[in-house]
């Protein structure tokens, strides 16, 4: 009978599990009918809060460019939030996906460099980890960046966090995006909230994690 071997490999996960609050919304980000149907309904609930029609269709491209910038930067998937308070809308997105780390590079570890400091146009990055229950210790950068969605450009509280897959030199790439920049901490300390709920899975029923050959997560405009 042979030993045991306890350093054998660990499984490569087929899929995960992220959770965002009541509020939010997953959508499709494998055609144009997910970009439509949520531009609409936005457009929708913008009247009915009180905007005006062109204010509601500002608001309702924003949304659109949010969920077209998901699929084509090759988000496995995501979700968003898209809601009207007293003092305007709170708009927010997640994104997840899937890296493969050049041969010569080291995502992770070129998250451990010294943060960005403060640019004279207001922008800033700050480079840190944090703990996801039941996987460890990951990489995290975030900050206030200027990012490019279908050609256009919007200041936004940008989060990425990038996460070691089991068994796998690919990485995970947890991004979100807001443009709510007064409330920037909060929005923070949200992406923060959700991106700990991740879990690994290998149930091929839930959404599977494929290295994509685009670009991950959402791309900065000043990169």
């Amino acid at each position: 009978m042979s030993a045991t071997d306890t350093h054998a490999p660990a499984p490569t996960p087929t899929g995960f599990e992220l959770r965002t609050p009541e509020a939010w919304v997953d959508f499709s980000t494998a055609d144009e009918a997910s970009e439509n149907r949520l531009g609409d309904e936005a457009r929708g609930h913008a009247l009915a809060g009180g905007f005006t029609a062109d204010q509601a269709g500002r608001y309702a491209e924003q949304v659109r460019r949010s969920v077209r910038e998901a699929r084509r930067s090759g988000a496995v998937h995501a979700a968003g939030v898209f809601q009207l308070y007293e003092d305007g809308p709170l708009t927010a997105t997640v994104l997840v996906a899937v890296a493969t780390p050049p041969a010569n590079g080291d995502i992770l570890g070129a998250l451990t460099a010294v943060g960005q400091p403060a640019r004279a146009d207001g922008t800033w990055r700050r480079v840190t980890t944090a703990v996801i229950p039941g996987i460890g210790t990951v990489g995290r950068v975030y900050g206030i960046q200027n990012v490019a969605q279908d050609g256009a450009t919007m200041r936004c509280a940008v989060m990425h966090t990038v996460v070691p897959m089991p068994g796998s030199a690919d990485v995970v790439v947890v991004t979100g995006s807001s443009p709510n920049l007064a409330e920037a901490e909060e929005i923070f300390e949200l992406f923060g909230t959700i991106t700990e709920t991740l879990t690994f899975t290998w149930d091929d029923e839930l959404p599977a994690l494929t290295a994509r050959a685009e670009s991950t997560g959402e791309s900065s405009a000043d990169a």
